[in-house]
């Protein structure tokens, strides 16, 4: 089995034929995992270091301490388990200038999980609005 590192070619993508699919419809593989992580992927650029490096590692550091953050070249990978909260009103007092919630999208480049806005609040959750929690609106906000 190969050990490619883009894995183009390794691990089950290295078979064919019968091989490939006795892995691939093996009874293991046909189960569901249940995971509660959402990802967040987040280009980088001047504003997103300084929520990163502020508000997700500083400030808000306690809220989840399950999130971890890795610096990945272009981009900051983000996982935790349950959610992600980014208030862009708050990055907008650290940043000292105008942000909004659109601001903090234009950034915002891979996500795993559900994804939502709320006012000026970005949220990433594994949470089925509406089954796992009642749906939120800005007047409740």
């Amino acid at each position: 089995m190969s050990n490619n590192a883009n894995s183009y070619g390794a691990g089950i993508m290295a078979k064919t034929g019968k091989e490939f699919a006795d892995e691939y419809f093996a009874e293991e593989n046909q189960v569901v995992h249940e995971s509660n992580d959402v990802v967040l992927v987040l280009k980088k650029s001047d504003e997103m270091n300084i929520i990163v490096d502020e508000i997700l590692l500083g400030d808000r550091k306690d809220d989840n301490p399950t999130l971890v953050i890795e610096d990945r070249a272009g981009y900051w990978w983000l996982k935790a388990t349950g959610k992600i909260e980014v208030d862009c009103e708050e990055a907008a007092e650290i940043l000292g200038k105008e942000f909004s919630v659109y601001d903090f999208l234009v950034d915002v480049s891979s996500t795993i999980g559900r994804a939502y806005t709320l006012g000026e609040t970005f949220t990433i959750t594994s949470e089925l609005m509406g089954l796992d929690r009642k749906l939120e609106n800005l007047d409740a906000a």
